[in-house]
């Protein structure tokens, strides 16, 4: 119970800042408002000890049930492909959110959003990002550019209200010879017109093949990873809190707050 655990540090926090206002009272000789701040702190650890031994738990949500002798089986080929669609987005997620930064060979940049990018390698450091077409069966422009031109930026997002509302604007389709930096006021770096401005990261690639996916209108492209932009002269040393793709059409911010270091990569 995730939700849980934030409930728990903030109610922890609010404590300590309590017994800290407390002290400092004391230390003022300023005795007038340590009894309200006493009774706030009695309210709040008896909020904690419940929490915490389970008391609460029918405010957050449950953990997702494991496998037993009850389990069913379903067959992904037989789903519709909205029912398909929706429980693998939930199943295999959360997923990082890029926005692929592409150019036509007539000039004209592209930005749209994309989760189905994944790291393949780390050397040489590549990626693939599977490209499909659109429900016009038309080729997206980011595939089309990627062929002309080969070059792309992988522009990662900052989790908040202004970088949802811009992937919710992007990802829709707009006219080929129009560009979503010019129409949604998209700031890019001058050093690389695809970075944008507002990233927390930045990534160039280079495409270096592409394959038709199996029984499927889309392709799989393989990228090169090139230069890494980040904010000031130093990588960053931990996990970066990203814009990512939890289920079908829910963003949210990731990491979170549990987490479990493992001895070896995965």
């Amino acid at each position: 119970m995730e939700g849980k655990q934030h409930v728990i540090e903030f109610l922890t926090k609010c404590i300590e800042y309590a017994d800290a206002s407390i002290l400092r009272k004391q230390q003022r000789n300023d005795s007038e408002e340590i009894p309200q701040w006493e009774t706030y702190r009695e309210f709040t650890r008896h909020a904690l000890d419940e929490i915490q031994a389970g008391e609460l738990d029918r405010w957050f949500t449950k953990i997702s049930p494991t496998l037993h002798s009850e389990a069913s089986t379903h067959d992904l080929g037989n789903m519709e492909h909205k029912a398909r669609s929706l429980f693998l987005s939930n199943l295999v997620s959360p997923r990082p959110l890029v926005m692929l930064g592409t150019k036509s060979s007539d000039g004209i940049r592209n930005l749209a959003p994309y989760t189905s990018v994944s790291i393949v390698a780390n050397s040489p450091p590549l990626a693939v990002i599977s490209l499909s077409v659109d429900r016009d069966n038309r080729i997206r422009d980011s595939l089309a550019n990627l062929r002309e031109n080969g070059k792309a930026v992988l522009n990662f997002l900052q989790p908040n209200q202004e970088n949802a509302r811009l992937v919710d604007q992007t990802c829709k389709p707009i006219p080929r010879e129009e560009s979503e930096w010019e129409a949604f006021s998209i700031e890019s770096l001058d050093s690389n017109p695809l970075i944008m401005k507002n990233a927390s990261m930045a990534i160039e690639a280079e495409v270096v093949a592409e394959h038709d996916l199996p029984d499927a209108k889309a392709s799989l492209v393989v990228l090169r990873l090139g230069n890494l932009i980040v904010p000031g002269e130093n990588l960053p040393t931990d996990s970066v809190h990203l814009l990512c793709q939890h289920g079908l059409n829910r963003l949210m911010a990731t990491p979170t707050a549990w987490d479990y270091n493992i001895e070896s990569n995965v």
